[in-house]
């Protein structure tokens, strides 16, 4: 996986912010961390200062102590900088939902234990 924005989706049911990815597991879960922060602002859920606070939180307090290489976290740092600026560009939810449809469709929500057991 390429960590670019322009790989950054939209998310229609993303986890929550505080303990929904779990970043030890790997370098996409950061990824992933992108496009769930952009996608809770798109949907209301969250203002542009706490978008912004929660990307740089991440960027600088998470990932430098997880136990990637080097060269992914050059690459996750680039892309949380570049998703912060696009975001503080856009600034409002509709044109950065615009945005991130503009890369593809949206992210197939993850079914819940709940619906896998209903079948």
């Amino acid at each position: 996986m390429e960590f670019t924005v322009e790989n950054l989706r939209f998310n229609p049911n993303p986890p929550p912010i505080s303990g929904g990815r779990q970043f030890s597991k790997s370098p996409e879960e950061a990824f992933y961390k992108v496009e769930d922060v952009l996608s809770h602002f798109t949907q209301g859920k969250i203002t542009i200062d706490r978008a912004v606070k929660s990307l740089n939180y991440a960027r600088h307090a998470i990932i430098p102590f997880q136990n990637y290489p080097q060269e992914i976290v050059e690459k996750l740092d680039k892309l949380y900088d570049e998703a912060i600026r696009i975001l503080k560009k856009l600034r409002t939810p509709e044109k950065v939902k615009e945005w991130l449809l503009s890369h593809g469709p949206p992210r197939k929500p993850h079914k819940t234990l709940e619906s896998f057991f209903k079948k």
